[in-house]
């Protein structure tokens, strides 16, 4: 069974912090996933990679030899690209390349799984995973997103509520053709008993 149909999990799976030398294969995957006037620019993506690596998360599925059980491979099949911005919200400009270290407002410019791995929940596990690691580092107050109407759901499952319609981003000239939703979700710390 192909893995476009199958619903077990992929084996070797790990998710880890993306860095510059990733870059080729988050371009590629950023191409699978979205339209050009929604893809992040190499340009971007190579910002993102450089400036705040901590905030962009990469899924990944190891292929071992068989024989000598070592490492042949390691393909990234999911991404999560962020950065600080300057704003309560997600704007045309902080979809650039824009980082604010000194802002505890995290925004996911983002979410993507090669769609050889979709309907697996692997983007809820690597959310998850993405939220909890951000709140445990106490990285940011808070994490917003812009996303298409039909996604809410989805976000709503982990967390995200929506704040409002992003008439912002709705009147840029390179997302006009789209309705974007602004959704935000508190990072807090999880506290355990000893």
């Amino acid at each position: 069974m192909s893995n476009a149909t199958s619903t077990t999990l992929p084996l070797h799976m790990y998710i880890r912090p993306l860095m510059l030398e990733d870059e080729a294969d988050v371009t590629k995957l950023e191409a699978v996933c979205f339209p050009p006037n929604e893809r992040a620019s190499k340009q971007n993506i190579e910002f993102r990679l450089k400036t705040c690596p901590e905030l962009c998360s990469g899924l990944f599925v190891r292929d071992f030899d068989e024989d000598t059980k070592q490492i042949k491979s390691e393909s990234l099949i999911g991404h999560i690209l962020a950065t600080k911005i300057p704003t309560e919200h997600i704007t045309i400009e902080s979809m650039g390349p824009v980082h604010d270290e000194a802002s505890g407002i995290i925004a996911i410019h983002s979410v993507v799984i090669d769609p050889k791995y979709q309907k697996k929940n692997l983007a809820t596990l690597m959310l998850t995973d993405y939220i909890q690691k951000l709140s445990n580092q106490e990285l940011g107050s808070k994490i917003v997103i812009i996303v298409h109407e039909y996604l809410i759901p989805f976000y709503e499952r982990v967390g995200f509520k929506v704040v409002a319609e992003n008439t912002d981003v709705g009147k840029s000239p390179e997302f006009a053709s789209s309705k974007w939703i602004d959704m935000e979700r508190e990072l807090v710390k999880e506290e355990y008993e000893a």
